[in-house]
């Protein structure tokens, strides 16, 4: 999948989710018991958890990229090795992006609508956290 393509899909399941939850709130609120459960402790050990697994996975491919570099003696993967470093940026934000979430979540209005935001929002970190760790699997397994 492409930067374009994973973005294009990150952005659909977005809107697809900010339409439900304006649609039909009841889906994604904490109606949803398993939602209602899940956006809190879990689903922030969740994202660390697949967070860290995955820093370790892109400190190791960086590290082989430089030692492939080493052994050409030339710098001839640079554009790669800044999508690695862009990709565990990435998932560091939506690390933070999810903690953020979790501490508001019972501090906003506890309105249906309001809570089937807050829950995309997280469903939509987790997408994305997903696509990136597909993208550097792609690369992992290219090398």
């Amino acid at each position: 999948m492409t930067k374009i393509d994973s973005r294009m899909v990150f952005l659909l399941a977005c809107s697809f989710m900010l339409v439900i939850s304006y649609l039909e709130p009841s889906i994604f609120s904490d109606s949803n018991q398993f939602l209602a459960q899940f956006v809190n402790h879990e689903y922030l050990n969740f994202m660390a958890v697949m967070v860290t697994i995955t820093l370790a996975s892109t400190a190791n491919i960086h590290i082989e990229l430089r030692k492939k570099e080493k052994l050409a003696g030339k710098d001839f993967l640079t554009k790669t090795k800044a999508a690695v470093r862009k990709s565990a940026f990435s998932l560091i934000w939506a690390l933070s992006f999810s903690v953020i979430l979790v501490f508001i979540k019972p501090l906003i209005p506890q309105t249906e609508f309001a809570l089937s935001l807050v829950n995309s929002l997280a469903i939509a970190t987790i997408i994305w956290s997903i696509l990136v760790i597909l993208d550097i699997t792609k690369l992992a397994f290219k090398m």
